[in-house]
């Protein structure tokens, strides 16, 4: 009943459609003169890519190992293995953050993902025992749902200049729409399974962000980064991406990927949002 009800969800199924949409308007968003002056944060960038593409697994294999009786058990690793969210360009700016690390951060973990979520995810699969992937064909279709869209729009923004200026503010107000649409929709279309799993839902998605809130911190702490970037780095550790999620759940043909996945993007949203509200760092 819940793989029914998920693989037939209208709003999962079009936000997943919208994807590689969505990462060719990364791609016309990517400022490659911003990425060069950022190139010289060397410190910052190595701990947001250290973050984002290892801790953040492990930490999602930790917490898998601690509820392996769940049926969330996978879900928490796949959760923690997507690139980060583009809401937390937004909130770097309430938080007076650097957006431009924040975009940067966002921007290069989407473009390797084929790469890092074919890896983490095949660990996972292999850890669980339960399920199993093709890799080649998994980083097949990621590169040709994710990277190549998002080339495809880099290229763009320089050979197609004047279509990109006609397209850009239409396109940027309709993919904030269909977030904002697809975020309230799809868990009140499966409000019943989010509910009948909703108390261990948000017991393993808190414990997984107290885990990051505080690890990434103190790593963060240890690296005596710049304020600015520090509080960059925390609301990148904090924020993952939604969309992506659901995808993989379709693919995977695991709709408890889903279920988890909707769960965590709630919590994490107001964790994430409380954290970039707070004056103290």
């Amino acid at each position: 009943m819940m793989g029914e009800a998920v693989s037939n969800s209208l709003p999962l199924n079009i936000v997943t459609s919208f994807i590689p949409v969505l990462f060719y308007f990364l791609g016309l968003n990517s400022e490659m003169e911003q990425f060069k002056a950022l190139l010289r944060e060397k410190k910052s960038l190595l701990y947001g890519f250290g973050i984002q593409l290892l801790l953040l697994p492990l930490i999602g294999l930790l917490v898998s190992e601690i509820f392996s009786y769940s049926l969330f058990a996978v879900a928490v690793v796949i959760v923690m293995i997507v690139p980060g969210g583009h809401i937390s360009g937004l909130l770097t700016h309430i938080k007076e953050g650097n957006v431009a690390l924040s975009f940067f951060l966002t921007s290069f973990a989407s473009v390797i993902s084929p790469l890092t979520i074919t890896f983490w995810l095949t660990i996972a699969t292999t850890r669980s025992g339960e399920y199993s992937i093709d890799a080649a064909d998994s980083f097949i279709q990621l590169f040709l749902f994710v990277c190549l869209p998002f080339i495809f729009g880099m290229v763009s923004k320089i050979k197609l200049l004047k279509f990109t200026k006609l397209i850009f503010n239409p396109l940027d107000k309709f993919l904030k729409l269909l977030i904002i649409l697809v975020s309230i929709w799809t868990p009140i279309d499966l409000r019943t399974y989010i509910l009948d799993n909703l108390q261990e839902g948000i017991l393993i998605s808190v414990t997984s962000l107290i885990a990051i809130f505080f690890i990434s911190r103190r790593i963060i702490t240890i690296s005596k980064i710049d304020l600015t970037n520090a509080k960059t780095l925390q609301i990148e550790a904090l924020c993952q991406n939604f969309p992506i999620v659901l995808a993989i759940s379709l693919a995977l043909d695991l709709p408890e990927i889903a279920i988890y996945g909707v769960i965590f993007y709630l919590v994490s949203t107001v964790v994430a949002v409380s954290y970039s509200f707070l004056k103290k760092y």
